[in-house]
């Protein structure tokens, strides 16, 4: 009875050694592939990729799934680019403001006013760079009060002419994040803090409450859907987002970016060489949950996609991007169809 005792640990012994070493070669193995990994490829008038993938066969499989939706989409993708900035309203953003008779219990507290073209804030402290930077015509505002809440000024409501839908879409998703609270106005209002934001056309539309109560919510929830209802253009999204993956794509996280700059603005941390936006180039991004338990969104990597006026100027900026990134990191892989395969972890 010994011996049998004996002889069970030593296989006990054996088996767990073997699956120690086992599961040792597969950490190893893992060790290898893991990493802060870039994929880059240019199609026709796109260059795509991703940035911030842990391996390099996930960057890869996102490369080939953004190739082929370009691929299946290209019919589709010029018919928008032909109407995608078509708008049936047209008005300027004053004519868009609700009245008294609109608006049951609330008045407008002062005189509208307007900004246009460099005016922007300039009597103010807000920034208005991220509004240039995303195509800013004309802006309209005015303040609302109401007898309920002892007559003051409580809303602030801003109309933004931002020129095509795609830039008021896109300056809209710059302030998105995942797990918001939504309205369905325009292609969502967000509410966040004392905000509540939408886009419809060519509109964005700001409306900020200077104290929180239900009521004053309230009153900016029907401001919007005024609002809305004076739009008559749909509140469908830029074709182009149909180029992403939809799979393990995290909710909020979708961005438009017109320029480098505001790609800054958008990611905080981003390999030392990307591609160059042109004037006429428009990129679009989100964030892809690789490991579907994972809770740090933040961390997850980015599928990214710019569209450039044509196949020429598209070409002409990922060679640029090639020389960049040989000068930056001194080598590169050539991944699955030609596509730059980088570990920014182990570049110098």
């Amino acid at each position: 009875m010994k011996c049998k005792v004996i002889l069970t640990f030593y296989r006990s012994c054996c088996f767990s050694l073997g699956m120690f070493l086992f599961f040792g070669l597969i950490l190893i193995s893992c060790s290898k592939e893991e990493g802060n990994w870039t994929a880059v490829h240019q199609k026709s008038e796109y260059i795509y990729g991703v940035w911030h993938s842990t391996t390099s066969k996930k960057a890869q499989q996102a490369v080939l799934t953004v190739g082929e939706n370009i691929k299946k989409s290209s019919t589709l993708l010029e018919q928008s680019a032909a109407t995608g900035n078509i708008v049936q309203t047209t008005v300027s953003p004053e004519d868009l403001l609700p009245s008294a008779k609109e608006l049951a219990g609330w008045v407008q507290s002062r005189a509208p006013s307007t900004y246009e073209g460099k005016t922007l804030y300039r009597d103010r402290a807000s920034s208005p760079d991220l509004f240039y930077a995303y195509g800013f015509e004309r802006q309209a505002e005015v303040e609302y009060e109401t007898p309920q809440f002892g007559s003051k000024p409580l809303i602030l409501l801003e109309i933004f002419d931002m020129g095509t839908p795609e830039n008021a879409f896109g300056i809209y998703n710059f302030h998105t994040y995942p797990q918001m609270k939504f309205e369905w106005i325009g292609s969502k209002a967000m509410l966040s803090g004392n905000y509540l934001r939408f886009s419809k056309g060519k509109y964005f539309i700001q409306i900020e409450s200077y104290e929180l109560a239900t009521g004053i919510r309230e009153g900016m929830v029907t401001l919007a859907k005024i609002i809305a209802a004076g739009i008559k253009d749909s509140a469908s999204e830029p074709q182009i987002l149909a180029l992403l993956p939809s799979s393990n794509k995290i909710s909020g996280t979708v961005k438009l970016f017109p320029s480098n700059w505001v790609l800054s603005q958008i990611y905080s941390t981003l390999p030392i060489a990307i591609p160059e936006l042109t004037d006429t180039a428009l990129g679009i991004s989100a964030r892809y949950r690789e490991n579907t338990q994972s809770t740090n969104w933040m961390d997850a990597q980015i599928v990214f996609i710019i569209r450039f006026a044509d196949t020429s100027t598209a070409e002409s900026a990922y060679t640029l991007y090639r020389d960049s990134v040989a000068k930056e990191t001194g080598t590169f892989e050539a991944a699955t169809r030609g596509a730059i395969l980088i570990n920014e972890g182990s570049a110098p």
